[in-house]
């Protein structure tokens, strides 16, 4: 794996309300929803909190929904987050952090300090909790390269680790609190799984994987047709052998090179028209 560094791509670069599938591994939610699948999008929504504007970054399927609030600051070249909502838990970060700093490379590192209000979570063995706070948090960001091997695909990815040790204020007292969140992304700057662990209670919030590189096959681009910039993602990356996948994912069989059999897959299906998921 040769060495990989993202650069912030604008804000086109990050798929705004393009619909990407993935599945779910784990949660502190529903256990019946471990295993399904369902639709994650950065935005298009937006949403105000103190006063700033944050993309509301959705996941949803049949039965639950979660909410990543991400805001991206171009001038600066960086992704803020804001918060976090997944079923009845509400995870507000004050001030937001710093969850992204471009460009991305291996042995970067930042730090941040916030708090953390957890409203309505549910602790294992225990009760939910009208809120939980964690304050006086000190925020560490790392950047490692790792290979990650995921149903859609095997990735050559930088991992951004932010761990968040704070006070856990609960019953007057003051309680030592380790929370880790684990984005893996993609030398195509896209999210491919996301973890978020409560060390303290050892518990994981959540855990998700992008389950295809593309929701349509032959739509790569997703906009809605297979058409010519389909084609034209093909023959920019024709020839190539496709050692990490990449995203949109020109390789359509999956046979680890892009040749004439992709392209002949995706002529036989120019001029098809995709629902919007």
């Amino acid at each position: 794996m040769g060495a990989i560094e993202i650069q912030f791509p604008g804000e086109a670069g990050f798929f705004i309300g393009k619909p990407m599938i993935y599945v779910i591994k784990a949660t502190a939610g529903d256990p019946n929803v471990v295993g399904s699948e369902g639709i994650y999008q950065f935005g298009p929504n937006k949403v105000t909190l103190d006063g700033v504007e944050y993309y509301d970054s959705a996941f949803s399927n049949v039965s639950s929904s979660s909410h990543f609030y991400l805001g991206i600051d171009s001038a600066k070249a960086l992704v803020t987050q804001k918060g976090i909502t997944f079923l009845e838990t509400e995870i507000s970060i004050t001030p937001a952090i710093v969850s992204l700093k471009y460009p991305l490379i291996s042995g970067k590192s930042w730090d941040d300090k916030t708090k953390l209000v957890a409203k309505n979570i549910e602790i294992p063995n225990l009760a939910k909790l009208p809120e939980l706070i964690i304050d006086n948090v000190n925020v560490q960001t790392t950047v490692t390269s790792e290979t990650l091997i995921i149903p859609s695909g095997t990735f050559d990815c930088l991992l951004v680790k932010t761990t968040f040790n704070g006070l856990l204020k609960i019953s007057g007292l003051s309680l030592p609190a380790t929370l880790i969140q684990r984005t893996w992304m993609s030398e195509d700057n896209v999210p491919i799984k996301r973890k978020f662990e409560f060390i303290t209670m050892n518990m994981t919030l959540y855990d998700m994987e992008l389950s295809e590189p593309n929701p349509d096959p032959y739509d790569l681009n997703w906009d809605g047709v297979a058409n010519i910039l389909d084609l034209m993602i093909i023959t920019k990356y024709y020839g190539t052998q496709m050692k990490s996948t990449r995203i949109p994912n020109p390789d359509i069989d999956g046979n680890g090179v892009v040749d004439m059999k992709d392209l002949n897959l995706a002529i036989s299906h120019f001029g098809e028209i995709y629902k919007k998921k």
